[in-house]
This record gives structure tokens, sequence and C-alpha cells, in this order.
């Protein structure tokens, strides 16, 4: 699934493409992938220009020219390319949105789970509305502050609280064991076990996993591709995740693997404790 920096990279190569771009045209080729509904859409959006690309979470937001928006968001197996119009349609294609200037942004999605939402400022879909704050974007104490206050009022293991987007928006599996072995924490532990000190270096770990991971333009292990179809190249740095029975790039030890809040999860018996 794309995560915070697999969307933030196709945000960055999508932009410069994309602003000023007026829409000709909308083919809804899955109809329920887009709310409201398809007419709505294409009615909405022909005619109208791309003013600004915003990336919140994991949904990629294309602003327009007459203040509505559009919200994707790519779930497991979806992917945003901006195409010539006659390239041929790949099987998976969800949307296609025509530019006057014989180009298209294609949403190819293989799992059919990705969505299309349009919506205005005034009135955002509740899955917008109940984010968590942005990891990189967000003064450090807000953020601390919502992963402390979501800790003390709920138990279980600190992966799954670190999974929950209400918290903090953007982290998925992969970034999620990766942040926990840098800071040297189960995912296993409960949430009640960690101390403020941890906290702190949780916070620390998610800006450095986030950051490099974006200057790396993404982990590409299946279906990830940027905005030009391009692979990001972080899956060659990751420490944990994917890597069961492999040494640990720190101490040697084999990397585990179980499974927590529901997702298969790596870490380092003798690393994170």
């Amino acid at each position: 699934m794309p995560e915070l920096p697999e969307v933030e990279t196709i945000r960055r190569t999508l932009t410069s493409v994309l602003i000023g771009q007026e829409i000709q045209g909308v083919e809804v080729l899955l109809e329920k992938a887009v709310k409201p509904s398809s007419e709505q859409l294409i009615r909405a959006l022909v005619g109208r220009k791309i003013v600004e690309l915003r990336r919140r979470g994991k949904y990629l937001l294309l602003l327009l020219d007459d203040d509505s928006r559009v919200a994707f968001h790519l779930r497991m197996t979806g992917r945003l390319l901006f195409l010539p119009k006659l390239t041929p349609l790949e099987k998976h294609t969800t949307l296609v949105l025509n530019f006057t200037d014989d180009h298209s942004l294609r949403f190819v999605d293989p799992r059919k789970f990705g969505t299309v939402v349009l919506y205005w400022p005034s009135t955002p879909p509740e899955s917008l509305k109940k984010l968590g704050p942005e990891p990189l974007e967000t003064e450090k104490a807000v953020v601390v502050s919502s992963l402390t206050t979501a800790a003390a009022r709920r138990k279980g293991p600190v992966k799954g609280l670190l999974l929950d987007q209400r918290v903090i928006a953007g982290l998925g599996n992969i970034y999620t064991d990766e942040t926990l072995f840098l800071a040297g924490i189960r995912p296993t532990r409960s949430v009640r076990e960690i101390t403020a000190a941890e906290w702190e270096k949780i916070y620390q770990s998610i800006l450095t996993v986030l950051e490099l991971a974006i200057e790396h333009r993404g982990t590409s292990r299946r279906d990830y591709v940027d905005g030009r179809g391009e692979p990001g190249n972080h899956q060659c740095y990751l420490q944990v995740y994917d890597r069961k029975k492999k040494p640990c790039l720190v101490c040697g030890s084999e990397i585990q693997y179980t499974r927590v809040a529901g997702r298969g999860t790596y870490y380092c018996p003798a690393c994170q404790h």
C-alpha cells in the first residue's frame, strides 16, 4: 500500500505536469470507486483547471480553480500516471482525466479498492476530517501529544496505535516497522508501557524514516511507481521490513516475523525491547 513517502513522491512528480492543466474530459471506468457519483464528478470537473496538488496523510488532493477538490486514495495497489492520451489503457484503469494538451491522468488499480472523492473545503469527507496530525508538517509537541493522549485511552500494542490514521497520518505497515526498529521498541509492546522518553524517540524515528524514504522516492515492492511510472528504491534500504530470517543489519540477529494488529510484522529480537 502506498504510504506517506510514496504519495508524497507521486505528488512531487505530478505537480510540474498537472498545475495549470485544463480538464477536457472524464472517463469513469469503475463506478463504485467514485463518490458522490460519476455524473456529478464529470459535471464538476470538465472545463476546470488544476491549481495545486496537496497530500494529506495517504491521500493525494487535486485543487481546482473553483475551489472544489478531488481526493485520491490509492489503497492497496493504486497508481496515478501522467501519460499521452494515445497510450493504450491498462486493464485495471479506474478513471481517466483527459487534458487539453493531449495528455491524461490515469488511475490504475488492480485490486479495485482505491477511491476518488469530489468535495468542497466546507464539506470534506469524514475520512479526511478524522486524520491525525501530519508528522512532517506539524509541531513536535502536537504530534507527541496525539500519540501519548491516544496511548492513555487505549490498550494494545504500540504498532496498532501508530497504524491508526486518527492518531498520526500517513504511516502504514512498512514505515511503522521501520520506525519501531530505529526507536529500539518491539511492535508488540503495550502502549501503556511506553515511557515519555520512548514516545519522544518514536517521534524522532518517524521523522528520520519518512524523510529518508522520501529521499529514496518511496518503496517499490509490487505495484508502486511514481506519477511518471518510475519505481522508488527505498526497498534497498529497509532495515527489518520483509527481511524475515535474514540477519539484522545492526547486530546480526535473525529478523523475526509475527502478526501484530492483524498485520505482518518484522522486528529484531536483540535491538528492539
